[in-house]
């Protein structure tokens, strides 16, 4: 999984870099990449409650704890275990629905399970000037 991401990581800041704008905070596509992983390793290990102490202060606000986390449970059982994940994009935008603008990435993996032979999932992360980054979104589809 992570040789992908090492692979590409050249690239990808490279394409950063252009699109990031000025002043902003840097953050090393290595980084992003091995933040969502590590989520989306969170989610496969089934700790889902750390998972949603992980999103964003503004996803918490937005969301409803107990469904998020009987819906992850939910896929998690229907899907199976995880087969296979791997890194495929990362993209930068400056807003992001039904937030400030800001900084957002959004990580994307092509992912196996052992009931669901195609997934993408993408992880949205927002970073601030102190260049702390929190989830602020998973989608699985």
């Amino acid at each position: 999984m992570y040789r992908r991401c090492k692979n590409t990581a050249l690239i990808i800041m490279v394409l950063l870099l252009m699109t990031v704008p000025a002043g902003a905070a840097p953050v090393s596509s290595e980084q992003l990449c091995s933040q969502a992983e590590n989520y989306l390793v969170m989610l496969d290990q089934g700790r889902s409650e750390e998972a949603w102490q992980e999103m964003s202060a503004i996803f918490q606000a937005l969301g409803n704890q107990s469904q998020w986390l009987n819906r992850q449970q939910a896929i998690r059982s229907a899907y199976g275990p995880c087969v296979s994940r791997q890194f495929t994009r990362i993209d930068y935008r400056e807003s992001y629905n039904l937030s400030p603008d800001g900084q957002y990435f959004i990580v994307q993996f092509r992912s196996r399970y052992q009931n669901k032979l195609d997934t993408l999932e993408t992880v949205v992360i927002e970073c601030h000037d102190t260049q702390e980054c929190t989830i602020r979104e998973y989608v699985i589809r």
